[in-house]
């Protein structure tokens, strides 16, 4: 796969993992808590694999780091059931990853 292609598919990978974790986070029941965390891990270590075949430079880590935050952002506008605490969380969040991810 491309470069442009594998940055696609690892932000919307990251985009769902996070709108899991987000969602976990601002929840209040723990039985979401724990499903949604399980669904976070799951997906990063999927970016992970992806992650570790690419050699991206800083341009291209910038990149991500944008397109994760669009999509991200238009995956949790469509989840109006989650608190809009989320939004508050958006950035915290993707630097977490992307640092865990090695890419920042």
């Amino acid at each position: 796969m491309s470069k442009s292609g594998n940055i696609d598919e690892i932000t919307t990978i990251l985009a769902g993992a996070l709108r899991h974790k987000i969602g976990a986070l601002v929840g209040v029941d723990e039985l979401y808590f724990k499903k949604y965390m399980l669904e976070f891990n799951a997906r990063l270590e999927k970016a992970k694999k992806i992650i570790d075949t690419c050699n991206f430079n800083m341009f291209d880590k910038q990149i991500i780091k944008e397109k994760i935050k669009v999509k991200l952002k238009k995956e949790l506008e469509n989840r109006n059931y989650i608190d809009n605490k989320k939004f508050d969380l958006m950035d915290k969040e993707i630097d977490k990853a992307l640092k865990e991810l090695n890419l920042f």
